[in-house]
């Protein structure tokens, strides 16, 4: 059961990700009222002015991430434009003493190839290709589910809302078994295949406010908000069954996998690197212990 927290106790929670983020807001986006700003840049801000001043547009932001986080109850990822830099944003909503507030973690885009020659672009034109790169941003191409950039972006986030709601939370790392010996075998297209296969099968599995993420080559993360470890035992054991008994047919071939997995109730001391870290040595133990199975 969560429990509502002191705002101060929250700002001081949030200094320990100052060292990830460029910068970080608390917002009440009803209220259109700024609690708490860190910039690694100093830039200033009024804490008495609307949220949305920090954009630069004179008006409430359309499609307000901060407004979906809160009235969802969701985290949220997407790019912003305040008319100098782009910024990749994860917004979360945290009850506190002062009513329900929105953490906003921002990351400073500008420098990367997010969108290339901003200098030479109009601010229509940048707001235009920011629309387009929202979806993509976060999405891997082949599988259609998460990237590597949304497990950096939104795993600290909700390690400290689990943290700041006393709630449980846990982490699966998986990957599919002698996948080389299939690329080996079929082929590179169908061991591509495989991959759909199996993310669309991790993606089925979860509920709405869990997700699961390609955290690289054939090796998956899977976040279960809300979930103790032996729940979370039990659902990748579920899915480790389901991977065992499905066929991918591909060209003539019927192919049959199997997959391991790591399970990882994250505490109190835990960072985002931390977690993954113990997730993936649990991994490592089924791996050695002889594959298709889990390991807490």
């Amino acid at each position: 059961m969560g429990k509502t927290l002191n705002l101060d106790t929250l700002i001081d929670k949030i200094d320990f990700l100052n060292n990830i983020y460029d910068a970080i807001r608390i917002v009440d986006p009803i209220k259109k009222k700024v609690y708490y700003f860190f910039s690694k840049d100093d830039e200033s801000i009024e804490q008495d002015g609307s949220c949305y001043d920090f954009w630069n547009q004179n008006k409430m932001c359309l499609n307000c991430i901060s407004m979906r986080a809160y009235t969802q109850d969701e985290t949220f990822i997407k790019i912003e434009y305040n008319g100098q830099k782009i910024y990749v944003i994860t917004a979360t909503a945290i009850n506190t003493d002062a009513g329900k507030v929105v953490v906003e973690f921002l990351k400073d885009a500008t420098g990367t190839s997010i969108i290339e020659d901003i200098d030479s672009l109009t601010s229509t034109e940048i707001y235009s290709k920011i629309n387009n790169l929202n979806e993509m941003l976060v999405k891997d191409a082949l599988t259609d589910i998460y990237n590597r950039r949304f497990i950096e972006d939104r795993l600290p986030v909700d390690i400290l809302k689990s943290i700041s709601e006393n709630t449980p939370m846990s982490i699966i790392m998986c990957d599919i078994d002698f996948f080389k010996k299939v690329n080996d075998t079929y082929g590179h297209l169908a061991g591509d295949e495989l991959l759909k296969h199996f993310a669309s099968i991790l993606k089925e599995s979860i509920r709405k406010n869990d997700w699961v993420a390609r955290y690289g080559g054939e090796e998956f993360l899977i976040v279960l908000n809300g979930t103790d470890k032996d729940t979370a035992f039990n659902i990748a054991e579920r899915i480790r069954k389901r991977i065992e008994d499905s066929v991918i047919e591909y060209n003539d071939f019927k192919i049959k996998i199997t997959s391991s997995f790591g399970v990882y109730q994250i505490s109190k001391e835990d960072t985002c690197f931390d977690a993954i870290d113990k997730a993936d040595k649990n991994l490592y133990r089924a791996k050695t212990q002889g594959r298709n199975r889990v390991v807490s």
